[in-house]
């Protein structure tokens, strides 16, 4: 029954909301309206919110001068600098030595890829190969000078 609830559970939910769908249309109580009257409200609540943080942006970009935008870019690099210097250590820290991660072997350099040079703009890596021609590994690893 557990294996059934849980591979169905979305089609279950499905129908149960359109079970209640139908009910909704063909009972004659006050439900429909009850519904209604909470769904307008909680759509004036969640517009009015909406309206409070799309007026106070703005409000904050129309007040913003251009020694806030360049104290902010300063902050915001600061932060991306410091971020990228501890990722270097801690990284650098794991991986002190040239080996093969899959049978310790030693490394070589080879040819990167497109795609290496791409991720080696966020990450500094080379692309390496096992000079154990039995393991045959190949791939990323992290460069440890800076």
């Amino acid at each position: 029954m557990k294996q059934f609830l849980r591979e169905y559970r979305v089609e279950l939910i499905a129908t149960l909301m359109a079970l209640l769908g139908i009910f909704l249309l063909v009972e004659r109580m006050q439900i429909r309206v009850t519904i209604l009257a909470f769904m307008c409200a909680a759509w004036r609540i969640v517009s009015g919110a909406v309206w409070a943080v799309v007026s106070a942006v703005v409000n904050r970009i129309v007040h913003t001068t251009v020694s806030d935008l360049i104290g902010l870019g300063l902050i915001f690099l600061a932060i991306l600098i410091v971020l990228r210097r501890l990722r270097l250590r801690l990284l650098s820290r794991l991986q002190k030595r040239r080996a093969c991660p899959v049978c310790g072997g030693e490394l070589h350099r080879s040819r990167r890829r497109k795609r290496d040079r791409l991720l080696a703009l966020l990450v500094p890596v080379a692309r390496y190969r096992c000079k154990n021609e039995e393991c045959g590994w190949e791939g990323l690893v992290l460069r440890t000078h800076h």
